[in-house]
């Protein structure tokens, strides 16, 4: 900015209103070395870090001329910049911990100091990267002057600059480990980077997942604050960094084409209008062995086959091109980086199609285990894995004639299948629960057990609002947004859309639904004999409830599912219910895994040719009124998939049930495999009421529930 000279002509105050933004800058040069103008994080990088022998391959001044990729990604970084949420779903070896991560934290330190929460997949991995990267850099690009510990111990140890955490004037750097989530609620940050994203846990119970948690000690800063998520994707079904890469712009690095110079992906297939095959190419000779000299990346559109010698050129006219219109979340850019792209002297295009023919050997079979590893760690993308998922069409077939909410005594008898002899309730929960953002939805159905084995669904229905981001349709976002909440916390009141002061309490609701008197086919008054209530979700809420509804006098249990993250073992039956040794009185555990397994087995059984039903044979009522249909129920029986375990040596050792993906909705399921169990806890029940029927078995139980009804 020029500056005007004073004169005879100009008052002192003339002088300082033409003058100040120049004044006030020099004085912050001068005072602080602060200046307003902040330097695009890219090329402040470029000029101050310098990488020392220990920590590079290319000692020196970094460059993002190797990883061109990286350039856009880091200047988010940039206070002026309004993205929100970065996501980075990589291949290993991408440069992101060189290139982004560490010059983050330097250009974040030296040019707009904020508290930071830096995360890698454990404690131990997150200090090793502060101590073996961060601080080398820092004092080889002379920015180590920066770090000021603010406390100095009794032992004279600085505990303000340790591998754990760094301060600074203006903030502090803390590392912690992204599978302890837990513990990022003492921390408040403006700037997150989850480094090993996929590592932290899936959910959280009561506080919702790791991101809105992180979300949470972001508050004090809003729209200033940045998180950026970073990770190798593993499968599909429950990957953290896939789901976010999902909710953002999607973008993917692209190259022109040297012949016809349009821009295309870097993806490893790529089939094309005309149904021929683009991306990754090759020949194998006479012997199925690959012939290094004909690996080639081929233009889907003009078919011109590049060679890798030309990649460090190509890199340098990358860009990134987001593949949707709109991207689900607002503010968020999501980036995938593939093996391809990697600059020279890191894994070839020869060595990548070598680990290909391995997990896809010619002719044969693919190895699993392998093309599991190659999708995660040489693509950057993550590994759906495609085990046997239960069918609805035929289940759907099983509708009757009998009608919601109606118990079907009659129906029951004219079946063949003997008599009702247990009317049992359950319920899903899911939502979040912070101190920010209270969110419920409570899925539940009543289900008749009959003497002879087979089951009829009496009523569904979910409590509360509760949706992901990523489920919420377009249209629905703006009523979304200002919708009535629910809560578990008992006791609670909210205005509801027509203004009026109600319950938002999903219990209050729930307890109507367990207390209620139901109309049999017969004219018969029918009761809930046994609820099961899910605490897997908001468990000290839900215990309280369970408590409250024993004291009543009320058969409500909590459940609570196991899992073993190695699967349900070959060949391995337990008993799928047991009760909890924590909270014998009031919770059970449930082996999931095996009850599932159950479930979809009965999902399979038909009626004979004379009409006859097996014993768990399962019966809906026709659908009425949004209830029974495919979009709000069967369609919950398809969420989930039975994957195959390997063990090291790549046999089959067991399986494990995960939901088919991100968006898969299963709540329905789960609620049936809790109405499946209460049976077992009502016969456990009934062992602990009285000596006589210590040992007494389901069948024995039978006997004595037709004489009760």
């Amino acid at each position: 900015m020029e500056v005007i000279s004073p004169n005879k002509s100009t008052t002192l105050t003339d002088y300082i209103k033409a003058n100040w933004k120049s004044i006030y800058q020099k004085l912050n040069d001068d005072i602080f070395g602060f200046t307003m103008v902040k330097p695009v994080p890219a090329d402040w990088v470029e000029r101050i870090i310098k990488l020392p022998d220990s920590t590079s391959v290319y000692p020196g001044h970094f460059s993002y001329d190797w990883t061109p990729y990286m350039r856009k990604i880091i200047n988010h970084v940039h206070p002026g910049d309004p993205v929100r949420f970065i996501t980075v779903m990589k291949c290993v070896q991408s440069g992101a911990t060189a290139g982004l991560v560490i010059p983050a934290l330097c250009y974040i330190i030296d040019q707009i100091p904020d508290p930071i929460l830096f995360t890698g997949g454990d404690l131990m991995l997150a200090a090793k990267t502060i101590e073996e990267r961060l601080d080398p850099i820092l004092r080889s690009s002379q920015l180590d002057h920066n770090i000021r510990p603010n406390v100095i111990k009794k032992t004279n140890n600085r505990s303000g600059d340790t591998s754990k955490k760094k301060e600074f004037a203006g903030g502090t750097l803390t590392a912690l480990g992204t599978n302890s989530a837990n513990s990022f609620r003492f921390f408040s940050a403006r700037y997150i980077f989850a480094d090993d994203y996929d590592t932290a846990p899936r959910d959280l119970g009561d506080e919702g997942s790791v991101k809105s948690l992180m979300q949470g000690r972001q508050n004090s800063y809003g729209d200033k604050a940045k998180s950026f998520f970073i990770s190798t994707p593993t499968v599909t079904q429950t990957s953290n960094i896939y789901e976010q890469y999902m909710l953002g712009t999607q973008n993917k690095w692209h190259w022109p084409c040297p012949a016809c110079e349009t821009f295309f992906p870097l993806d490893w297939k790529i089939t094309c209008d005309d149904g021929t095959i683009a991306g990754m190419v090759w020949e194998l000779d006479d012997k199925k062995q690959l012939k290094p000299e004909s690996v080639f990346l081929k233009c889907p559109h003009c078919g011109h086959l590049i060679s890798e010698n030309e990649k460090y050129e190509l890199n340098l006219k990358g860009d990134w091109i987001s593949t949707i219109e709109t991207p689900v979340e607002r503010r968020h850019e999501s980036y995938l980086i593939p093996g391809i792209a990697l600059p020279p002297g890191f894994t070839g295009w020869v060595t990548l199609v070598e680990e290909w023919l391995q997990a896809n050997p010619p002719g044969e079979k693919p190895v699993i285990r392998l093309l599991k590893a190659f999708n995660n760690l040489r693509l950057g993308l993550p590994f759906e894995e495609l085990g046997e998922a239960p069918k609805v069409n035929k289940l759907m077939e099983n509708t009757g004639s009998y009608h919601p909410g109606i118990i079907p005594d009659l129906t029951v008898e004219k079946d063949g299948n003997g008599k009702i002899i247990l009317l049992t309730l359950a319920c899903d929960i899911n939502g979040i629960m912070t101190p920010d953002n209270e969110d419920i939805r409570l899925d539940w159905e009543i289900l008749a057990h009959t003497s002879y084995g087979q089951t009829y669904s009496i009523d569904h229905g979910s409590i509360g609002t509760f949706k992901r981001v990523r489920d919420v349709k377009k249209h629905e976002a703006d009523t979304h947004a200002n919708r009535m909440k629910w809560t578990l916390v008992d006791g609670s009141m909210a205005i509801n859309e027509a203004g009026e002061r109600v319950t938002n309490c999903v219990w209050s609701v729930f307890e109507e639904i367990i207390q209620k008197v139901y109309i049999g086919e017969s004219g018969k008054d029918w009761s809930i004999d046994i609820t099961l209530v899910d605490t897997g979700y908001g468990e000290k809420l839900a215990s309280q409830f369970i408590d409250k509804m024993q004291q009543k006098g009320l058969y409500v249990y909590g459940v609570k599912g196991r899992t073993d993250e190695n699967g349900r073992k070959l060949q391995r039956d337990s008993n799928p219910v047991k009760r909890s040794t924590e909270k014998p009185r009031t919770l059970y555990i449930l082996e999931v895994d095996q009850l599932k397994d159950d479930l979809s087995q009965m999902m399979k059984l038909r009626e004979g040719d004379d009409g006859t039903q097996p014993s768990g044979f399962m019966n809906f009522p026709e659908s009425r009124d949004g209830k029974y249909d495919m979009k709000n129920y069967f369609i919950h029986y398809e969420g989930e998939r039975r994957n195959e375990i390997l063990s090291k040596s790549g046999d089959i050792a067991g399986f494990k049930w995960v939901k088919k993906n991100s968006q898969s909705q299963n709540h329905f399921w789960d609620v049936r495999i809790y109405n499946l169990a209460a049976p077992l806890v009502f016969v456990d029940l009934l062992r602990q009421s009285d000596p006589r029927y210590k040992n007494i078995t389901w069948e024995e139980a039978i006997q004595i529930l037709i004489k009760l009804k």
